[in-house]
């Protein structure tokens, strides 16, 4: 009994020593020793920059926070403004760049967004295109391209600028590269174009123009400039062809597709993208082209999807990122406008149940932080949608597709309308405010 008393007094101090030392060791102890998630889940598409954002913020790295400027100017005052003068005298032009993933892709979503703005504001043309996209935009019964352009995306770093798009086609090298365009029956014919490109020490190349049964060549591109632009139609067309031969190292961005007074949506979709790549877009490159286009509002539009891992619940650290990426691109576009639409709902299979997505509303709450944060317009897609469970619905009535994420093409105008209707409320709204009235001035002048 002695000596059984003697075991347990030793294997108390034994435990209270063990207790202590655990309490003094733990300061010393990273807040986190396990890492909660794999970027390499193939099931989830994660760009770079957001895969290198999810890893920095588990290793709970500090970073930039921008601080936020408060001001009493609504967030899409440069917008309404410009929308405005267009309403009231039919002349000018008003232009947006509509950023976003896979869920805009072949002009999803933004061609409805588009037609419901040129029916009612005036405007002509599809706006920018690239030159080689996998993705056919929308109203193009043709869109291919050969397979001698090397394509470089801010998806993944590119060894050299890119475009608005985020892309940059280059010709390899000694080859003759075309791409050739084709309005479908019942779609706008293709506006005038022009060819954006870039600089290079290669002021050879020509470029075969073939637009409807018109051919001209142009030779001798100028390229000094960090941005070139080289008229290529004076007029609509229902064919375009372009051949382009000894243009070995020049970066090609895209044709600007617009004709006349009205709106115009440039559609840059980028699959699997976060909105976090944005921030390496070359600023000087992007003045050049805001010079160009004047944009006045910039759209950012993202899914969850993107960015969502089971495991992570929290999303401050996306918002702190995208911040950031609002600061690069007010830099970019000088005294452009942004508006952040949210992603849409999504689900996911809980046992047997679908139902939205647990970590949704985390990413919700990023999303309309960041814009907040950055003093940008806000919409919050996934309450247009219905809130809650909305994706299991719209599946079912044939509005979405089984991955219960991306929409279906009748989705995709129902979107549009909704995005489209919100944006014209808020600018009635700005109206009134600001008592601004299209038949007063009329009467005024």
């Amino acid at each position: 009994m002695k000596h059984s008393t003697n075991h347990f007094f030793a294997a108390f101090l034994t435990l209270v020593f063990s207790i202590g030392a655990f309490y003094a060791f733990k300061m010393l102890l990273p807040n986190k020793l396990f890492v909660e998630i794999k970027t390499s889940d193939n099931n989830i598409a994660v760009d770079s920059i957001a895969a290198l954002a999810i890893k920095q913020n588990e290793m709970e790295e500090a970073m930039l926070v921008v601080p936020v400027v408060e001001s009493n100017v609504h967030p899409l005052d440069r917008f309404f403004k410009k929308l405005f003068a267009l309403e009231k005298t039919k002349k000018g032009v008003v232009r947006v760049a509509y950023f976003g993933d896979s869920m805009v892709e072949s002009d999803l979503m933004v061609h409805d967004i588009r037609k419901s703005y040129q029916d009612k504001y005036g405007g002509y043309g599809r706006g920018f295109v690239m030159l080689s996209n996998v993705h056919k935009p929308w109203g193009l019964s043709r869109y291919d391209f050969s397979p001698q352009w090397t394509t470089h995306t801010f998806l993944r770093k590119s060894p050299i600028p890119v475009g608005v798009s985020g892309y940059v086609s280059i010709p390899q090298s000694n080859a003759t590269v075309w791409t050739h365009f084709r309005h479908h029956v019942g779609a706008p014919p293709l506006a005038r174009a022009e060819l954006f490109y870039g600089q290079s020490d290669n002021s050879n190349a020509k470029v075969t123009v073939i637009a409807s049964r018109d051919t001209s060549v142009i030779t001798g591109l100028q390229t000094d400039k960090i941005l070139n632009k080289q008229p290529l139609t004076s007029s609509t067309a229902k064919e375009l062809m372009l051949r382009f031969s000894g243009a070995s190292g020049i970066p090609f961005y895209g044709i600007n597709f617009t004709d006349g007074d009205g709106i115009y949506f440039d559609n840059f979709p980028m699959r699997s993208s976060s909105g976090a790549p944005l921030a390496t877009l070359n600023v000087e490159l992007m003045n050049a082209f805001q010079q160009e286009f004047q944009y006045d509002l910039i759209i950012l539009k993202f899914l969850a999807w993107n960015i969502i891992k089971p495991q992570v619940k929290e999303y401050d650290w996306y918002a702190e990122l995208m911040t950031n990426t609002m600061k690069h691109l007010k830099e970019c576009f000088p005294g452009a406008d942004i508006l952040v639409v949210s992603s849409p709902d999504i689900a996911r299979k809980y046992g047997t149940v679908m139902r939205t997505d647990y970590v949704l509303p985390s990413v919700l709450q990023a999303q309309e932080q960041y814009a907040e944060d950055s003093g940008a317009g806000f919409i919050n897609l996934f309450q247009l949608m219905g809130g809650t469970g909305s994706m299991i619905k719209w599946v079912n009535a044939g509005m979405a597709a089984k991955d219960y994420t991306h929409l279906s093409n009748s989705g995709a105008k129902r979107a549009a309308n909704l995005i489209f209707n919100q944006i014209e409320e808020d600018y009635e709204e700005y109206k009134k405010e600001n008592n601004l009235s299209i038949k007063e001035e009329f009467i005024n002048d």
